[in-house]
């Protein structure tokens, strides 16, 4: 495979086959205006052309309508014909085998994004992930690790590249609707998430309890009706306000106590850190990278991924409300020093620049 030299004002297509704004998307903008800093061009692909605007860049369409959409692959062969990148970034499992297929076809570098663990489980798994690149980058040391306990991939081309994240412009902090214990979480309302655990786990709270918490829950996606039905079925109704989604979620994130995530399969969350950032306690299970860095009762709250346990924690954040504010200071400044927006860039940069075979 041919490589650009180092040092090379690069052309750089990143890929979105993505229905909705979510953390592949936060992560594929921060790398691309850090790769614009760095003096490289970027453009991006996308499947919803009404996220070109969040982007902010040059983008083109394609309807990524399944993994072996012909017509995808007829619109994206014309693309790299007369863009002729000199690299391409794609940042999900939809779009990994057509990119995959035409990177070879043009002799263009191509790099996956993965940002949760994937188990090579199939010979197409194995196929996609080993064949079709020329490097794989994951945000967590746990994902990496999945990958290297397969005696057939090879570890130069796994790259360990922790999320950045940029300082968050806040505004003024919105006066909050009660004084309520306020839970927030963020994200796409997927089963992957849980936002059902965290329903089912208010519902069984004692009463007195259950009365001083909001749980706030800023997204959209498939689950949307399915968990409105939950809410109305467990009577959660004063309890939970559906936010839905929110182009700037920081106000809600203002007027929190704590954020909450209780993911199945995450590398490291961008909202999780975004919540740290300012200065939020979280409360996560340790799914994929987030145990790299979280300390339970030091700088966050570990929980594991079921009702019974979340109610639990959530009954004794409760009653330790005055010690919360530490806890979130003790994960801000842990963000700062693991998680640097320029560090990233940098090594995106070099990664994208590394000759491979």
């Amino acid at each position: 495979m041919d490589s650009p030299l180092k040092g090379n004002n690069l052309k750089i297509l990143f890929v979105c086959s993505a229905r909705e704004w979510g953390g592949n998307e936060k992560w594929s903008t921060m790398a691309m205006n850090e790769l614009e800093k760095q003096g490289h061009s970027v453009s991006i692909l996308l499947r919803n052309p009404l996220l070109g605007k969040k982007f902010g860049k040059p983008w083109l369409f394609a309807p990524f309508i399944t993994a072996f959409d012909p017509f995808t692959f007829l619109i994206t062969f014309f693309i790299l014909l007369f863009k002729r990148p000199d690299a391409i970034v794609s940042t999900k499992k939809a779009e990994y085998f057509v990119l995959g297929v035409l990177s070879r076809l043009f002799r263009i570098r191509h790099i996956l994004r993965l940002g949760i663990v994937r188990d090579l489980d199939s010979g197409w798994r194995r196929f996609v992930y080993t064949r079709l690149n020329e490097g794989i980058i994951v945000n967590a040391k746990r994902t990496k690790d999945n990958f290297l306990k397969y005696d057939f991939v090879d570890q130069d081309r796994i790259k360990l590249i922790y999320n950045g994240i940029p300082e968050i412009k806040t505004g003024s902090v919105p006066e909050r609707k009660d004084s309520r214990l306020n839970i927030v979480s963020v994200g796409t309302l997927t089963p992957r998430k849980g936002f059902h655990l965290l329903f089912d786990a208010l519902a069984s709270l004692p009463e007195d309890v259950r009365k001083g918490i909001r749980l706030t829950i800023v997204g959209s996606g498939l689950m949307k009706a399915e968990l409105n039905k939950q809410i109305k079925d467990l009577k959660l109704e004063d309890s939970v306000d559906m936010a839905g989604f929110q182009s700037d979620p920081v106000p809600f994130l203002q007027t929190a106590d704590i954020f909450a995530l209780v993911s199945e399969n995450e590398g490291i969350s961008n909202a999780l850190l975004e919540g740290m950032m300012l200065g939020l306690p979280v409360l996560t299970t340790l799914s994929g990278g987030t145990e790299e860095f979280l300390v339970d009762n030091k700088n966050g709250f570990a929980v594991e991924r079921e009702a019974v346990a979340i109610a639990r924690r959530m009954e004794e954040l409760y009653g330790r409300r005055a010690e919360l504010p530490a806890i979130g200071a003790a994960g801000t400044e842990t963000v700062k020093e693991f998680f640097s927006l320029s560090r990233m860039g940098r090594e995106v940069e070099a990664f994208l620049e590394t000759p491979r075979d």
